[in-house]
């Protein structure tokens, strides 16, 4: 397995599997090079290839991981709003939140998760 690949994996099961545990302690428990993954991760490529970028996509979509989309728009007016947010449960279902209460949104997001 390349570098990469394997460094990769190793991130992976570190952010499954941590359960409260510091990257340090899981390499422990889990007999992996700390110092290498340290040293890996110091000179990880910032930039990735657009192939990798919807690879990483395509594996946020199996995860169950929703991305969340904002959209700006220029107004003059110097209130906050929430105009319309959409939440899209693992089944599909879909659930809309409209409000002029910022804090009561945040709260509720806050309560939901």
């Amino acid at each position: 397995m390349e570098s990469k690949e394997y460094f990769e994996k190793v991130m992976q099961d570190f952010n499954q599997n941590r359960k409260g545990r510091s990257l340090l302690k899981y390499c422990k428990d889990e007999a992996i090079d700390y110092d290498w993954v340290m040293e890996f991760k110091k000179n990880y490529p910032s930039k990735r290839s657009k192939a990798s970028d919807a690879e990483a996509a395509n594996s946020r979509a199996n995860t169950g991981f929703i991305p969340l989309m904002v959209k700006e728009e220029e107004k003059t007016q110097g209130k906050w709003s929430v105009e319309k947010v959409l939440l899209k449960t693992p089944m599909g279902d879909t659930l809309e939140i409209k409000s002029n209460n910022m804090l009561a949104v945040a709260e509720l997001l806050h309560k939901m998760f």
